[in-house]
């Protein structure tokens, strides 16, 4: 009996002296377990961010229209100045600079933390970024992507107006191709038709044979450029 009261003596002293030692390792996974739960998620944070640059990149487009109209306008730059070289380094330079403004604006209110987001990721490389620092350096990233995002705007724009420029091409050759054909058989349709006298241009009996049934085609009957021209306003109508 006095053995087991020495033995649990001793591990409750052990315990008690061990307590001090292992304190430091449960703040700290206790801190790691803390800062895991409070990192923002990293994905959702990534969209947000990309929206953020859409806006950005669309409210400096809209100040841009708007400044140049009112230069033009005004006679205080002219068209060719607004498509030199040395203009459009300046316009590019200065998107950047108030994208990033915009961008530590938009990350200060909505609190943007992408450092803190990608701890889990780095692990703990990124721990000693500042809250601060946390949201100043992830609204410059979101404003430098503005340019990025107009350069893709840009390309899909570029692209649509292709697709469409090859439509109009398409439809103006179609168009072309009717019109000569039409007009080829207007021709060989005048060549068999004869000015009478009192009648007005009068077909040419047999000039162009017999039908499909052996019969003999007759004046009364639709020309062949208009049966043509029927069956491409059907066809293009349906």
């Amino acid at each position: 009996m006095k053995h087991s009261t020495m033995i649990n003596r001793t591990v409750t002293v052990a315990t008690v002296a061990a307590l001090p030692a292992l304190a430091p390792l449960v703040a700290h996974a206790a801190g790691t377990q803390q800062e895991t739960s409070a990192a923002p998620s990293l994905w959702p944070l990534i969209l947000a961010m990309l929206a953020a640059a859409f806006a950005i990149e669309r409210v400096l487009e809209l100040l841009w229209n708007y400044t140049e109209w009112i230069l033009l306008n005004s006679k205080r730059m002219t068209v060719t100045t607004l498509v030199s070289s040395a203009y459009v380094k300046f316009k590019s330079g200065t998107s950047v600079l108030l994208g990033a403004i915009f961008g530590v604006l938009l990350a200060g209110l909505f609190t943007f933390h992408l450092f803190a987001a990608l701890q889990p990721l780095t692990l703990g490389f990124l721990s000693g970024v500042p809250a601060n620092w946390d949201v100043a350096l992830s609204g410059i990233i979101v404003g430098v992507l503005a340019k990025p995002v107009h350069d893709l705007i840009g390309v899909i724009a570029g692209l649509k107006g292709f697709l469409s420029g090859a439509a109009v091409h398409q439809r103006e050759a179609a168009g072309a191709a009717m019109a000569d054909g039409v007009l080829k058989l207007a021709q060989s349709e005048a060549q068999g038709m004869i000015e009478v006298p009192g009648m007005g241009p009068t077909r040419i009996a047999g000039a162009y044979g017999q039908d499909e049934d052996g019969k003999e085609s007759t004046a009364d009957e639709k020309s062949a450029t208009d049966r043509y021209i029927e069956i491409l306003h059907n066809r293009t109508a349906s």
